[in-house]
């Protein structure tokens, strides 16, 4: 099993800068290789005459997503040990056409205006130049905007699992879209550019052959009993599960969630088990939303993470999909006590509104999670607990 610089939690060492250095030039020499080091052969994708782009990005689509499926089957790299950013629809969809308004405009993105400089292009310094600026107005106005940025926030969600997919189905079909993307290319540059394409008649065909065959084969491999989850003997009898439930050592209370939440020292996923629904209509934000069907195989990507927070509406799910994970050999698991009613109570209901005593302290903690947690795109509910429903 491979371990990669963030499973390691060594991002910010030498050696991690070194192959970046190393990585981040290579890329450059196959971009200026490619011919991205020319906005007019960039923009020639907005007017048809040059599909470079959709053809270039898209192979590397497919050559990643194709190379991590044999790594996942046969071991050699686990998918918790791959950093996975969070969806955020609203700020994703609107930054994407910010990006693509500034690319057609310009011609550049920040990689290829990189590459640009480096080859003594005008145009490139001034497009980065502005990319620069529009960074420092962007951070200087995010307390304004903060509330959008959120909007729409997902946690840690993957698009073929949302369509009904496993990892495997999805690559053979995005490599199919792939491939008739490909030709489709070729016949736009052939009628637009009034040139015939040769290359298709022996690279093309090559190319998307290959590419299918081995989407097949992930397709296959991930079908097969080899790549299933199974029961397999981890060292944990039935004695030391009782003697962490007789200890309480499986229940985490919602202040030291959220103050865990909050402070980042520690990577924790916090998971939701209710339905679809009951998840988009009110949720702690960062938490991800995870089926308890396909649960086991959904966290394998967070066994690495300092813990595991189960929640619900109650305690029952949590409990039943805390023991099988200890038959799983999950060390970092734990529940959340009182489920999101006691987030609510214990967390982000005001404390002018609490019976208890609280003091300065406990006061002013209390309206810090209350900004976090109902300021940052709680989104339909979050003026509510959540009522009955799934446990």
């Amino acid at each position: 099993m491979i371990e990669t610089y963030f499973s390691a939690n060594s991002l910010a060492t030498a050696n991690a800068f070194l192959v970046s250095l190393i990585i981040g030039v290579a890329f450059g020499w196959c971009l200026e290789q490619a011919g991205f080091g020319s906005s007019r052969r960039l923009a020639g994708i907005f007017y048809f005459r040059d599909m470079a782009v959709l053809k270039v990005m898209f192979s590397a689509v497919i050559t990643a997503m194709l190379g991590l499926g044999f790594a996942f089957a046969f071991g050699v790299i686990s998918p918790e040990s791959l950093y996975v950013p969070e969806t955020v629809l609203g700020a994703q969809i609107l930054g994407g056409f910010i990006f693509g308004l500034g690319f057609m405009i310009s011609g550049w993105c920040p990689g290829t205006a990189a590459v640009g400089v480096v080859s003594g292009k005008v145009d490139a310094i001034v497009f980065l130049v502005g990319a620069m600026l529009g960074s420092y107005v962007f951070n200087w106005f995010f307390p304004f905007i903060e509330s959008w940025y959120v909007w729409g926030d997902r946690g840690v969600s993957y698009i073929y699992s949302e369509l009904g997919y496993g990892f495997a189905d999805f690559a053979l079909l995005l490599t199919v879209v792939a491939v008739f993307a490909f030709w489709v290319s070729e016949l736009i540059e052939e009628k637009f550019s009034f040139k015939m394409v040769a290359a298709r008649n022996s690279g093309l065909w090559a190319f998307s052959v290959l590419i299918l065959i081995a989407a097949v084969m992930v397709m296959a491999i991930g079908r097969s009993p080899i790549s299933k989850y199974r029961v397999v003997e981890t060292g944990i009898y039935a004695s030391e599960v009782l003697q962490k439930v007789e200890a309480g050592k499986e229940h985490i209370e919602p202040e030291d969630v959220a103050r865990e939440m909050l402070a980042g020292q520690k990577r924790i996923a916090v998971v939701d088990l209710r339905t679809r629904q009951e998840f988009d209509e009110w949720h702690i934000p960062g938490s991800v939303h995870a089926n308890m069907s396909s649960l086991v195989q959904f966290l394998e990507r967070y066994r690495s993470f300092d813990r595991i927070v189960l929640v619900s509406n109650g305690p029952v799910h949590p409990a039943q999909a805390w023991v099988v994970l200890q038959v799983y050999g999950f060390k970092n698991v734990m529940i959340m006590s009182e489920g999101l009613r006691g987030f609510f109570d214990r967390v982000l209901k005001p404390a002018a509104l609490r019976m208890e005593a609280l003091t300065p302290a406990e006061i002013e903690e209390i309206a810090h999670w209350r900004v976090m947690f109902l300021g940052s795109g709680m989104a339909v509910g979050s003026a509510s607990p959540p009522g009955p429903g799934t446990e």
